[in-house]
């Protein structure tokens, strides 16, 4: 059954009873605002800015605030703290346990109604915003993150077939770096604490290893988790990965023709097309493709990713309303249909991944393919999150470049990962 806006502000509930209001209340909630990381993006600034229009021009305003990813939760906290939080604020779905505790979020299980979001959203991908027992988050978008290879640069570098292996992708980037000047082969994020761990544990899970496992204990001394740190120290030694790069970066690189692989989510596609020139010509190039793993004995692991949106109350009756209303708005099949397509990610509401736009577009189908078991991102889930990030990755460059040797750099890094979580507990 397709899930109109109509049907669910009608299934809401009491939740939605007061959402009804006169132009005069309406104007209280002036000041409304959604901070987003991909208004910050130039690929996805028009995208954002036509939403919120949209939405605004339904007689609720609402003001769009750019925020760059990297700094989306710190200038949040520090909006707490002056007491100008926005309404609305566009997340990462691992970053939740870390807005979990802010007294302000809004509870969407009152505020729009639970009725409602069900009737929506399929449970696996609601539970996603879900945090001990409150929907705190509003998932917006949602597929996982994998690997991205650029046909027209293997075509050039000489290399016949997407690699499976780890073998076979170090044989890859060799090609890549010797038949192609001025490329990096790989465009692995190595510069920024918020974008460093997310490919330090993919490739910790490519070789069988966990750096925090699911009841909080630090492994980062597995063997096989040392395995993988010395693989990617050696891939820095060997000039296939560069220093200095963070996932704009990489997306610029790829787009550019002057990077074989990557990793990111389905968005890739969006930013390929704008940093390319070439528009939609430029799907042809992408080849969405399984993480290589160290042997056929480790299935091929994506990371969980999804745009979630969190709320917070002001006090203000009339503009907790337009919260409300804008909730209803981001999952209301307008938008489901269009927007997250248009980020290149799955929409999250039945009806929208259900449309044929969605369900025979190919690139969507490649990477469903290509995906394999699907984790969530083991620091994320950890209140303390923001601190093991920075350890994760203060140590990982001190490998990287040649600062401490990998021994030295997980024997410095399991302690200060390990008076984290005891400080969290």
């Amino acid at each position: 059954m397709t899930i109109t806006r109509r049907t669910l502000i009608a299934g809401a509930g009491a939740g939605l009873g007061t959402l009804a209001f006169a132009s005069a209340a309406q104007a209280q909630a002036a000041g409304a605002s959604f901070m987003s990381f991909s208004f910050a993006e130039e690929a996805n600034r028009a995208l954002v800015q036509k939403l919120v229009d949209d939405f605004s021009a339904r007689g609720s305003a609402m003001q769009v605030i750019g925020s760059a990813w990297g700094d989306m939760q710190r200038n949040v906290m520090l909006r707490q703290r002056s007491r100008q939080l926005p309404t609305a604020v566009q997340i990462s779905e691992r970053w939740l346990p870390s807005f979990a505790g802010m007294p302000e979020i809004m509870n969407l299980d009152e505020a729009v109604g639970r009725p409602a979001l069900e009737a929506a959203i399929e449970p696996n991908v609601l539970n996603v915003g879900r945090h001990e027992g409150r929907q705190l988050a509003l998932p917006m978008a949602t597929g996982s993150i994998g690997m991205i290879a650029n046909r027209e640069v293997l075509q050039r570098a000489g290399v016949e077939r997407v690699p499976v292996t780890i073998a076979e992708l170090r044989t890859a980037l060799l090609a890549v770096r010797d038949r192609i000047p001025n490329s990096v082969p790989m465009a692995m994020a190595t510069k920024n604490p918020n974008s460093i761990p997310l490919d330090v544990l993919i490739w910790v899970w490519a070789h069988g290893g966990r750096v925090i496992d699911d009841a909080g204990k630090v492994v980062v001394d597995d063997p096989r988790t040392v395995a993988a740190f010395e693989f990617m120290t050696q891939l820095m030694r060997d000039r296939l990965i560069a220093p200095e790069i963070d996932r704009p970066d990489s997306r610029r690189l790829f787009g550019q023709g002057a990077t074989g692989f990557y990793i990111d989510a389905p968005q890739a596609r969006t930013f390929a097309r704008t940093f390319s020139g070439r528009g939609e010509a430029f799907d042809a190039v992408l080849q969405p493709m399984a993480i290589p793993v160290a042997d056929s004995s480790i299935p091929p692991v994506a990371m969980a990713w999804g745009n979630m949106v969190i709320f917070f109350r002001t006090g203000d009756a009339a503009r907790d309303a337009l919260a409300g209303r804008f909730a209803q708005y981001l999952i209301s099949d307008e938008v489901q249909a269009t927007f997250p397509p248009a980020l290149s990610a799955l929409p999250v509401t039945r009806a929208a991944r259900n449309s044929p736009a969605v369900a025979n577009d190919p690139y969507f189908s490649a990477w469903a393919r290509a995906t394999g078991q699907v984790r969530l991102h083991e620091i994320g889930v950890w209140s303390n999150a923001p601190e093991l990030s920075v350890i994760l990755s203060e140590e990982t460059q001190a490998a990287l470049l040649g600062q401490k040797t990998v021994a030295q750099a997980i024997a410095a890094m399991k302690p200060r990962l390990e008076a984290s979580m005891q400080r969290r507990a």
